[in-house]
């Protein structure tokens, strides 16, 4: 199944729900799944139809039809115009085969999606969008049903459908990045992010680079309040981080929600991550050298930038060079297996940005020095485990061995 059909637009087509009109989110979620062609039955509202594909060039593939004998042949997957759904949505329902028959797949509050050979629903040619959806509901009645709970579809017909449908596509996001998120940025920081990214779409035209280029500013402000060295500047500082870890989620969930996302932005994304946390440790070591010049600041700074240019070496030679290693799908079958396994689940947590609530709570205390020893004394440690990781698998202690 590679098409996609989109019903006839209503006036409900164009209610925006984060950000997006639902014809344009509907159409754009069907190119971003792989329906090709992806098609419109604009048998109404035609004008504002071709507003959108004129306004947006992600939509040029966009086909206007105006009766079903356009459609082709095959199954073809039959969309509402006036229900949300996301690209996650239509991955599940391109990955039931239909063949012959029809499959019906529910979604809530009324709205679903119709999966069909075209030839039924090529057996009329009606003009109208009431008799479309009288001979698809002949249809749907001999259809096999499947839920599509837990990802959204949902149909929108009020301002309260438009916040729900907001709602589910956080709730999905918030999902789909529970895995790299740690446990704090999950319950805390991706729960703020996203209203701030809802409230975002809805109000502002800013893009997800630009909201990258905000957080970065704001976690190099908190450098410099770092560098500073007195107590009231650690804790603005490190508050300014936090809310630069917040804003940090942000570009992507907007890029999401949007359907702005792109490879670029993501490198963006990374590079910038890396100047803010360099940037970061700077500022703490200026600051504790401006409270205590007499102190180990010197000696810390060192340890710091010898650690980072080891982990630097070891990562690119471990992970850059030989990714597979740390990539066995096998339940582990030895100690060591297993002992192999938690230290790489620990390594990807420790990539996580929950130590912004940390440096928050060492700022409070007056102790941000503790935060750069035990950073100096981490990099060591986390370079040799990584080497003793990489040695087990070499000696053939797989995790499935």
């Amino acid at each position: 199944m590679t098409a996609a059909l989109i019903l006839p637009p209503t006036e409900d087509s164009f209610r925006r729900v984060a950000g997006l009109p639902l014809l344009q989110r509907s159409a754009l979620a069907a190119l971003r799944a792989g329906f090709a062609p992806v098609r419109v039955l604009a048998t109404t509202q035609r004008a504002g139809v071709e507003a959108l594909v004129r306004g947006d060039a992600r939509l040029r593939r966009l086909e206007l039809v105006t009766e079903l004998s356009q459609i082709g042949e095959g199954c073809v997957a039959v969309l509402p115009s006036d229900c949300v759904v996301a690209a996650s949505t239509l991955d599940r329902v391109r990955s039931v085969p239909a063949d012959d028959c029809a499959v019906l797949f529910d979604g809530t509050g009324g709205a679903a999606i119709l999966v069909c050979d075209a030839a039924r629903l090529q057996s009329t040619t009606p003009g109208d969008a009431v008799a479309v959806l009288r001979l698809l509901e002949g249809v749907a009645r001999t259809a096999q049903h499947i839920s599509l709970d837990g990802t959204p579809c949902l149909r929108v017909t009020s301002s309260a459908d438009v916040a729900r449908a907001e709602q589910a596509l956080g709730a999905r996001l918030r999902a789909e990045s529970a895995a790299s998120d740690g446990p704090l940025a999950h319950w805390i920081d991706r729960c703020l992010s996203l209203r701030i990214s809802r409230w975002l779409v809805a109000h502002t035209q800013l893009r997800p680079n630009q909201i990258t280029v905000i957080g970065t500013a704001v976690g190099l402000m908190a450098a410099a309040f770092l560098a500073t060295g007195t107590y009231a500047s650690g804790v603005v500082g490190a508050l300014l981080f936090w809310c630069a870890v917040v804003i940090d989620g942000c570009d992507g969930e907007v890029a999401r929600l949007t359907f702005q996302d792109s490879a670029f932005g993501q490198k963006f994304d990374v590079i910038t991550d890396n100047i803010v946390h360099a940037a970061i440790f700077l500022g703490l070591g200026v600051g504790m050298y401006r409270r205590d010049p007499d102190g180990q600041a010197v000696l810390l700074l060192a340890l710091l930038l010898g650690g980072f240019a080891l982990n630097l070496v070891v990562t690119y030679f471990f992970l850059v060079r030989r990714p597979d290693f740390a990539r066995d799908d096998r339940a582990p079958g030895t100690w060591r297996g297993r002992m192999r396994q938690r230290l790489l689940r620990l390594f990807e947590a420790a990539m996580n940005r929950d130590f912004a609530y940390l440096i928050v709570l060492l700022a409070l205390i007056n102790r941000l020095d503790w935060f750069l020893w035990g950073t100096a004394i981490g990099t060591y440690a986390f370079a040799l485990l990584l080497v003793l990781v990489y040695r087990w698998g070499n000696n053939g202690e797989h995790l499935g061995c």
